[in-house]
């Protein structure tokens, strides 16, 4: 059986399952369904591409973009850090691109993040070069975005390193 997840919303563990979701005993909500486009097509099937970027304007920002375009999925990483610029693009295999979105969507519970994440008012300094923004693209007509700034998702920490291996291509 497999492990129950921390709930996406609040990231409390008291979660239990219902028929194919979650729901959370805490936050009351629910979370894990299979989601779908406007046309009714399981997401992970319609998504084409995603986008990323993490860091500001003033000290610098590195970003993602994939893109599938029929058979073929593109990738761009970029680093703009110390007013430089260094880029890599390349060809991401098709079932990678699929295992991606997969864990995207089923694991770390993209499509049940909340929109907009901003540090509660706990006294902490909040620094500007800590803005980041994530876009999943179903197609020109519907595109599902989330950004925040000192605050980050449940699942950041998995979700960072689901994207590791393409920003170390920078490193090479």
């Amino acid at each position: 059986m497999p492990a129950i997840p921390k709930c996406p919303h609040c990231g409390s563990k008291n979660v239990s399952r219902v028929d194919d979701f979650y729901r959370c005993k805490n936050c009351r909500k629910d979370f894990g369904r299979n989601p779908m486009d406007d046309e009714g097509n399981p997401m992970v099937d319609s998504v084409h591409g995603f986008r990323f970027r993490f860091g500001d304007v003033l000290s610098g920002s590195v970003r993602l973009r994939i893109n599938q375009v029929e058979n073929d999925c593109l990738f761009e990483v970029y680093d703009s850090n110390e007013g430089g610029l260094d880029k890599v693009a390349d060809v991401l295999p098709l079932d990678e691109w699929k295992t991606l979105k997969e864990q995207m969507l089923r694991t770390l519970y993209v499509y049940d993040w909340d929109k907009d994440y901003i540090p509660v008012n706990d006294g902490r300094e909040i620094r500007g070069n800590n803005e980041w923004e994530f876009s999943v693209i179903v197609n020109e007509n519907e595109e599902y975005t989330y950004r925040g700034v000192d605050a980050y998702p449940v699942y950041w920490d998995r979700f960072l390193k689901l994207l590791d291996p393409f920003f170390d291509r920078l490193q090479k």
